[in-house]
Parts: C-alpha cells; structure tokens; sequence
C-alpha cells in the first residue's frame, strides 16, 4: 500500500513537491523522536530526585569522574534496595544484527567477537539491543526502545558498536543514559575512523583495535587499545590432519584488496596452491566453516593493509594463531605490536618474500610447526576472550562499586591482570 501510494504521488505532484513532503515527514520523525527523548529525560530527572533524596544516614547518589570514566562512588541503602540482585554484571550490548546492517549478509562478527567471547568467559551475563533490527521492524529510530530497555533490565555497562547514523542511537540519547542513569557507556571501533573523537564526551571509553587512533585522541586516557576477542568455543586448535597447504580466508574483490589479489597471483604463478575462500562479504561463510579452513591450514596468509593503505590489525591473526596455523602476515608495525616477528609468525615484505617464505616453510615442517605453537600459544594465554573482558571491566569499574551496588567487583578481578601488558603490547 505505501509503496503505491508513493507511486501515485510521483505521478500526480511534481518532483520539488516531492522532495519536499519528504523534508516534511524527515522534520516531523525528528520530532517525534525528540520529543520521546524528552519524555524520558523528563521522567528520568523525577526517578532521579527521589534517588537522591538524603537517606536516613545523610548520604546522597553522586557521580565523580576516575580514570577517565563516569562511575557512581557511593552506595546508599536505598540505592540497594532497588538494585538488582546479581552476581555478575550485566552487560547490554547495543550492536547491529546483521553484518553492514543487511539482512541479506548474514549474521555480524560480534556475535563472535562480543556476545560469544562474553558468553565463553563466564564473566557477565548479558542481553542484546540491535538497532538495524529495530529500524526494519519499525521504520524508525530505535532511541525511546533502547530507553525504555535500561530503565526495566538496569544493565551495569553499556557497550556499543556503530553502523550508520540512521541506525544507531542519537548522541543526545546517550548522554542521558549516561549521565541521568548512571550507566558506564563503552563503544568498539574495528576501523580507523573520526568517529571516536566525534563520540567521545558522550561515551566513557573507546575501545580501538588500531594505534592510529591513538594518535589523534584528545582525550588518551578514555582510550583502551586492544585486541581483537574470539569466542573460544569457535576458534580453538583441535589437532586434526592440516591437509591445507597455505590458505587466505577473506575478501579480494574489493578495489581496496590489490595487495591481496597481487599476492595470491603471485604465488599461484610460482607453483604454490593457494586455498582461496570469501570471507563474510564474499560467499558469505559460517563462522564454523571460515574457522574450519585456518584449522586446516598450514600457513594461514594475512594483508595487514586496510582502506587508504592504513596498517591494521586484522581479526584474522588472532583467528588463524588460534586454530594452530602459522601466520604470514604482510610487514606492519599493526601485528609486530600483538606477534614478535619470526618467533610468534612470519612477516613478509613484498611478493618476492612472500612466495621464497611461503615455500620455505611449507617444505619445512619442524620450523613451521615450532613458529605456529609458540603463535598459538601467545593468542591463547595473553589475547584470550577472558583477559579481553578481563580488561574491560577492570578499566571500568576499577576497585570500587559498580553503579547501584548489586555485586563487588573483588570476586571479579581477583584474577591478576595488568593493563600496562594490553598497552605495550
């Protein structure tokens, strides 16, 4: 029905008419979008009068900045009382469903990457809001659902990946879950972007997976470089028989990938088979079968360039030292920060050095196989999915309450962990 009478209006009103009932009824979401945020943030200023009224010991809710993220310091009884009853914290992740917000492409990395990594560790509970769902459902903006979610499950953290200004929640939504709910917000950034800076005084922390970041942060001590978690139950080392010589899991017909296309021409030209298979946005693998062939493999390749030629630490090192394969990563400063070169993988500077490499190493087994188990072993004890979140929750919450006082932290980060081994690397 709508999309006739779209039809219908195209035909009966000219262009500029068009256009412009399109501003209006653009204006008109915007207010009504706004006008949900403010019936929020009005209500939330009432719940949060009552909130902090004096208890009957003189203390009152406050929040004060440490280390760079907003956290409540002082716990009143009341504030207790109302609190949830958990062991555990309780994340909320506010992520897309679908990889670049497609139904048609299949499920997101972060189901890997955040929810199972969460899940595998044991660490926190959690729950899903997935803006791209929300918007195809309800043809709108998802920011009074996501509202209406915290006030009913009061989540501990806020943890958020972005994909799309009209997908994903408005700054001004953010600021008031923040600063009227009390919740700690965290976003991931898998790509080197601006977008960090733009969201950083709505956000508490900035996880990155790039250095570049760092170097534009006006504010470093609201940054977290780390690394890339894996769910440990998807990508783990089962010994089996590596029947795949040498192996690239992952996209090149991308006109960005022509360090990929070149290097894998290169080897084939020399007599080297080369195990070719799309990744998420080529022939559209399951996570399990994508794992399966770095499981397989040998030597499993890696291209550390990105868009624009920007150096990066693909998800795929972490993948493929997991599954027991012997990485051979293109030289960049991104991987030597996580992997020392030639004892954890093998770098290669050009295609002359990647087919002399790929060759020596396959005729090889004693020096592959020596490379590939101290590889595996680095991912697994220092970039494991429990130090990730480990680390997350330690930079968060540090050594006092969390917000509303349900659980204490002590039983979570009784287990050592150092920021400072995450920071250098």
């Amino acid at each position: 029905m709508r999309d006739m009478l779209k039809k219908v209006l195209k035909r009966i009103l000219p262009e500029k008419a068009v256009v412009s009932l399109r501003r209006i009824r653009a204006t008109l979401r915007q207010l009504r979008d706004a006008l949900i945020v403010r019936y929020h943030y009005i209500r939330l200023s009432v719940l949060r009068v009552f909130r902090n009224r004096p208890t009957s010991d003189g203390a009152a809710l406050h929040h004060q900045p440490r280390s760079g993220v907003r956290v409540q310091t002082r716990v009143t009884a009341s504030a207790l009382k109302n609190a949830p009853n958990r062991t555990k914290p309780h994340v909320l992740f506010v992520t897309e469903k679908w990889c670049d917000c497609n139904p048609a492409m299949g499920a997101t990395n972060s189901e890997h990457n955040l929810f199972g990594s969460l899940e595998a560790s044991g660490l926190a509970t959690y729950n899903r809001f997935h803006f791209d769902e929300h918007y195809y459902l309800h043809n709108g903006a998802s920011d009074a659902a996501l509202l209406a979610l915290c006030m009913e499950s009061k989540p501990d953290l806020l943890f958020f990946t972005w994909c799309g200004d009209h997908y994903s929640p408005k700054w001004a939504t953010l600021d008031l879950l923040r600063r009227k709910m009390g919740i700690p917000l965290i976003a991931m950034w898998w790509e080197v972007t601006g977008q960090p800076e733009l969201a950083l005084p709505f956000l508490d922390l900035n996880v990155v997976v790039h250095s570049k970041c760092l170097e534009r942060a006006r504010q470093p001590e609201k940054y977290l470089l780390m690394w890339t978690p894996q769910d440990p139950r998807v990508y783990y080392n089962p010994n089996m028989n590596r029947d795949i010589g040498i192996s690239f899991v992952g996209s090149i017909k991308n006109p960005h990938y022509s360090d990929r296309r070149a290097g894998t021409a290169a080897l084939r030209s020399n007599g080297i088979e080369v195990y070719q298979s799309g990744g998420q946005r080529e022939c559209r693998l399951l996570v399990d079968e994508y794992a399966r062939i770095h499981m397989r493999s040998k030597i499993a390749l890696n291209f550390g360039l990105g868009t624009g030629g920007v150096q990066h630490a693909k998800g795929r090192i972490f993948e493929a030292t997991l599954c027991g394969a012997m990485l051979l990563d293109a030289e960049n400063s991104e991987t030597s920060r996580w992997f020392e070169p030639m004892v954890d993988y093998v770098p290669f500077v050009d295609e002359m050095d990647l087919v002399e490499k790929a060759r020596y190493y396959l005729e090889h087994d004693s020096g592959r196989e020596e490379i590939a188990a101290r590889g595996h072993q680095k991912a697994k004890e220092k970039y494991s999915a429990e130090r990730f979140w480990r680390g997350i929750f330690a930079k968060v919450f540090g050594s006092g309450p969390r917000p509303g006082g349900a659980y204490i932290e002590r039983t979570l980060l009784d287990i050592p962990f150092s920021l400072d081994d995450v920071e250098r690397g």
